[in-house]
């Protein structure tokens, strides 16, 4: 069972790699007031996502956003839609439906690389939240 063993070296460094370059590519222009917490999450983040942990890079980076918000006092980041979205993957998570299961065994054998998808954009909505700042425009172009 693939993911119950530590990925390959080259499937551990190519996920590092995006990692690093899209925190790079948010912390470009520098950060505002960030959050102890936050940032310390960040680490175990890295390394669930690295690690393939797919739900739980989801509920890290759920954790991650609701510190710095937090810490921010909830700033008009423009990115009320993407926290939407992560808040209800992370609840679904951890409130099962039993008759609707946000994750089941099922996915963990054949839908890995949605699982991945989620955990990718769930990164990039807790880097757009670190690393904002009123006048910060993300790594994309777009206002962040």
């Amino acid at each position: 069972m693939e993911h119950l063993e530590r990925p390959d070296e080259l499937a551990w460094d190519e996920r590092r790699l995006w990692f690093e370059a899209r925190e790079a590519a948010y912390a470009r222009d520098g950060v505002g007031d960030l959050s102890e917490q936050a940032c310390a999450l960040m680490i175990d983040l890295q390394v669930a996502y690295c690690a393939g942990a797919w739900s739980a890079v989801v509920i890290l980076a759920a954790a991650i956003v609701d510190a710095q918000s937090l810490h921010r006092r909830f700033p008009r980041d423009g990115l009320t839609e993407e926290r939407a979205w992560l808040r209800r993957l992370r609840n679904g998570l951890l409130h099962e439906d039993s008759s609707d299961p946000a994750l089941t065994i099922e996915d963990q054998w054949i839908r890995r690389g949605e699982w991945q998808r989620k955990a990718k954009r769930a990164v990039e909505v807790a880097l757009r939240v670190v690393y904002w700042r009123r006048a910060h425009q993300g790594p994309d172009g777009l206002r962040s």
